[in-house]
């Protein structure tokens, strides 16, 4: 038998694997039987397991590997400043797993276990947030998500529930409102400096439970606020500026596709750098917004994007786009994702909700809905 697996957290910034916890030594035959197994991420959790907080907390996200004689866990994401981690490795759960592997001299049976915090840094508050989207003061009783954009990179897995709540007009918390995803894993962009907050589909859709049980979050007529508290920590580990408020009032269900057809497209002049400009009948998902809309130019028989930088005003209600060299007096064509949400959810192909006997349930069948327009010429020209 081989000496007793030690479990070690790797603490070091600067070096690789941050945040991941080693155990160590454990038979090479017993790891590379364990590796071919394809073992579930709960057959992983029985013989290695790392939580934050106490020992009842829920198992930590994140991948097992395997590298000679040690078995290491690669958190999904990186530790937070001021939380404590467990990590329990229990070697009667590897044996058993391994039962009959040839010429091993096996590992020990023993429970091992380490816990390690990081700490908290020091010094002034600097992150804000910077908006909460739909920036709209109107929202449809049916709103699927919000988002919240911060200034900087943030912690992610920070346990953004505990911070973020929707009161009611009267200053009551409204109970399950939001989607929370297994593992409580949290909806960031790739730059972490913007949140997605899901209500709870559940309680959307007309044809589930919890619709039946609880009804939808918001009610039509009724004032709400999203408030996000100050405990949310950037990357860095500091604390937000001050707390952030975004309130905003219910109207009324939106159960009807976005259409393409009720879109204004205005052209830019040729020769110049004024922006496309599209004027929407509605406000559209800020995030979507933002990367489903593109324009295009065919030439030499290929088509290709334009560059420039594209930007959404006017409460999501209108959409821009800059180019980087002058127009031309081509034909350009704006194309849309069809994906493209409104606040509800519905897109340009099916409303989010469907129940038997709704209208206009379908729309669009192509992926793609192309805009063809001509810079004008300029006045005087």
């Amino acid at each position: 038998m081989i000496g007793s697996p030690a479990v070690s957290f790797q603490t070091d910034e600067t070096k690789p694997h941050f945040g991941s916890v080693a155990v160590a030594p454990i038979d090479t035959r017993e790891l590379a039987t364990l590796e071919g197994s394809r073992l579930t991420p709960d057959e992983w959790q029985k013989i290695l397991v790392v939580r934050s907080g106490d020992s009842t907390s829920l198992a930590m996200l994140g991948t097992y590997v395997v590298s000679s004689d040690t078995l290491r866990f690669e958190p999904q994401f990186p530790p937070i400043h001021g939380t404590a981690y467990t990590a329990r490795f229990d070697g009667a759960a590897l044996r058993a797993k391994v039962a009959g592997t040839a010429g091993s001299p096996r590992t020990s049976s023993t429970v091992a276990t380490a816990r390690w915090m990081r700490e908290l840094v020091t010094g002034p508050a600097t992150t804000s947030i910077d908006a909460v989207y739909p920036a709209v003061d109107t929202v449809p009783m049916n709103l699927l998500r919000m988002y919240v954009q911060f200034s900087a990179p943030m912690t992610v897995g920070d346990a953004a529930e505990k911070h973020v709540r929707l009161l009611d007009e009267h200053g009551a918390v409204v109970d399950k409102a939001f989607l929370v995803a297994a593992g409580g894993q949290e909806l960031w962009d790739p730059h972490h400096t913007r949140l997605t907050i899901f209500f709870d589909p559940g309680r959307i859709k007309r044809d589930l439970t919890p619709h039946e049980a609880m009804g939808l979050p918001l009610l039509q007529g009724h004032s709400y606020s999203l408030v996000i508290d100050s405990g949310m920590h950037d990357a860095r580990g500091l604390p937000l500026t001050r707390s952030y408020v975004k309130r905003f009032r219910v109207g009324p269900m939106d159960r009807i596709l976005p259409r393409v057809s009720a879109w204004r497209v205005v052209a830019p002049a040729a020769g110049t750098l004024e922006p496309l400009t599209v004027e929407l009948p509605e406000p559209l998902d800020h995030a979507l917004l933002a990367r489903m809309l593109t324009v295009t130019r065919t030439v030499g028989g290929t088509e290709t994007a334009i560059a420039g930088t594209a930007a959404s005003t006017d409460h999501d209600r209108r959409w821009t786009f800059t180019p980087s060299n002058a127009w031309t007096t081509s034909t350009y064509v704006l194309k849309i994702d069809t994906e493209l949400e409104d606040l509800a959810g519905n897109n340009m192909r099916r409303l989010f909700d469907v129940m038997p006997g709704d209208s206009a349930a379908t729309g669009e069948n192509a992926a793609l809905v192309r805009i063809p327009f001509t810079p004008r010429a300029k006045s005087g020209s």
